[in-house]
């Protein structure tokens, strides 16, 4: 390309850009424009805003007013209330006020006035006041001359005026009406006292003329007066219309029935409180003698039990299993001396002449916590082991039964020297040992320290056993015969785990039976148990 060329292409160009540069310098005032007139709507978009804004703040500033008014409305009408409310109790103490001078003037309207009530019908009314006369000061011995009285008026009432039982055979309520109010109260005073009096068969009784309100309060307060009465209260009603009470060490006047009937449901709580009480300290004490009484019987209850299946044992293993025998087996107990004192039975066998003689190995009984050497006893091992020739002694352990309590067996080493002594007192070689429950304490110890002394081990789910290692178990060469109830998933299966490390050991699991399986299943019991003694012979 050449020069000239060049020049040309670059002129070219720059006439572009120039155009374009003025192209976009024309459009600038347009766009100028635009923005003003955004501008301006926009001015009267805020203004219009500002407006409603105002609008708005005013609306709620009226508001505002309304709700004070309210306000102030609800507090006028809560005060109108609180004036309504004490109004309306001032017009009710007006009212009771008004009712009770209302009934105080009509009772003065009436102070001269008496109810004669029992006045024969055969008296005509023109001649009431004569016969009143006389009849008063008779009948109620007063001295007309000294006092003398002057009636007024006296008519007869209506009997829908003076209730029902205003006529008896004839008889009639009259209102006499006295000169003076002292006549009237000679009268009464005199009625209280002689009480009535009769005239021709009826009844005449006196007694003041008070207005109906008075009448019916009284009648309400003689109601309560028996009801009082019956809570264990003195309670008397007094003239006019007064109830007077005497309970809890005060004296109280009741002149409305109100006020005496909160006193008497008062009364009433108290003593349903009262007896709830008595109650529950009742059975307190019930439930303790009961307690203590159970606790009384409990031993002679489980004794009783054991007795009774040692008994139902005995005649199975005479009858069922053994027959008749030529031999006699007595049980004889006897102490060791020492220090405890033990405690022993022994089955003795008494033979007739010409019976050969038995066998004697030498089995040797302890027990569980629970129980006593007595409980062979009762269950009749010892009677059965004799019977088949073997010497058979159970001990009472150290705090248990009739062997007291020592600290030598707080130790293991001192519960394996107290068998050690045992088996020397008694004069007992190699025997077979057996062990039930808490025994345990005292039979594991000595079989892995003393096993060759025995000739056999009968453990039936003693204590104890986990507190020894395998190693100590597999040095025994004792024969041995556990025994537990396959119910028994506690200490029957945790001592059978670690027994079973024993060499030579045999297992018989009692069916249906617990942890004292030997009484719940005594004959399968001494069936294993003369099977493991015939072996050891």
């Amino acid at each position: 390309m050449s020069r000239r060329e060049q020049v040309r292409e670059r002129l070219s160009a720059h006439e572009g850009e120039h155009g374009m540069r003025l192209s976009r310098a024309d459009a600038t005032p347009e766009r100028l424009d635009h923005v003003v007139l955004e501008q301006a709507a926009l001015g009267e978009a805020l203004a219009s805003l500002s407006e409603e804004l105002r609008k708005l703040v005013k609306c709620l500033e009226e508001t505002a007013g309304r709700v004070e008014a309210l306000d102030a409305k609800v507090v006028t009408t809560q005060s109108c209330v609180v004036k309504h409310a004490a109004l309306m109790s001032e017009l009710a103490r007006g009212g009771l006020e008004t009712e009770r001078r209302v009934e105080e003037l009509e009772n003065r309207v009436r102070a001269r006035n008496v109810r004669v009530i029992g006045v024969p019908a055969t008296v005509g009314d023109t001649d009431l006041i004569p016969f009143l006369e006389n009849l008063v000061p008779a009948y109620l011995g007063l001295n007309a001359k000294e006092a003398p009285m002057h009636i007024e008026s006296a008519y007869r009432l209506p009997t829908k005026e003076v209730g029902d039982g205003a006529r008896v055979n004839g008889a009639g309520t009259v209102l006499m009406t006295l000169s003076d109010f002292w006549a009237r109260e000679r009268i009464l005073r005199a009625a209280r006292a002689c009480r009535a009096t009769k005239f021709q068969g009826p009844k005449v009784s006196f007694f003041p003329d008070l207005s109906p309100a008075t009448h019916a309060r009284r009648q309400h307060l003689m109601v309560l007066k028996q009801a009082f009465v019956k809570e264990g209260a003195q309670a008397y009603v007094l003239y006019p219309a007064k109830l007077k009470v005497l309970c809890r060490g005060q004296t109280y006047v009741f002149r409305d029935c109100t006020s005496a009937a909160c006193l008497l449901d008062e009364l009433r709580q108290e003593r349903l409180t009262m007896a709830l009480i008595r109650n529950r300290l009742g059975l307190l004490v019930l439930g303790v003698l009961v307690t203590f009484v159970l606790y009384l019987l409990l031993p002679a209850i489980q004794h009783e039990r054991f007795t009774s299946r040692a008994g139902s044992h005995k005649a199975q293993a005479r009858a069922e299993e053994k027959g008749q025998r030529d031999v006699n087996v007595t049980i004889l107990t006897g102490t060791i001396a020492g220090s405890p004192s033990i405690l022993f039975r022994e089955g003795f066998l008494f033979q007739r002449a010409g019976t050969p003689s038995p066998k004697r190995l030498e089995v040797v009984f302890l027990h569980g916590q629970a129980f006593t050497s007595k409980t062979w006893e009762d269950l009749g091992t010892l009677t059965l082991l004799s019977e088949e020739g073997y010497r058979s002694v159970a001990i009472d352990l150290p705090g248990y039964g009739n062997s007291p309590l020592s600290d030598a067996v707080s130790t293991e080493q001192g519960r394996v020297a107290f068998l050690q002594h045992v088996l020397k007192e008694l004069g007992i070689q190699r025997p077979v040992l057996i062990s039930p429950s808490m025994s345990g304490r005292y039979s594991v110890p000595f079989v892995l320290v003393h096993g060759a002394q025995l000739k056999g081990f009968v453990p039936i789910a003693p204590v104890g056993t986990q507190e020894y290692t395998a190693q100590q178990y597999q040095q025994v060469q004792t024969p041995t015969l556990i025994i537990y109830g396959e119910r028994d998933t506690g200490l029957g299966a945790q001592s059978l785990q670690s027994l079973q490390q024993l060499p030579k050991h045999k297992v018989v699991a009692l069916p249906d039976a617990g942890h004292a399986c030997y009484l719940e299943k005594p004959r399968e019991f001494h069936e294993a148990l003369l099977a493991f003694l015939g072996e050891l012979q």
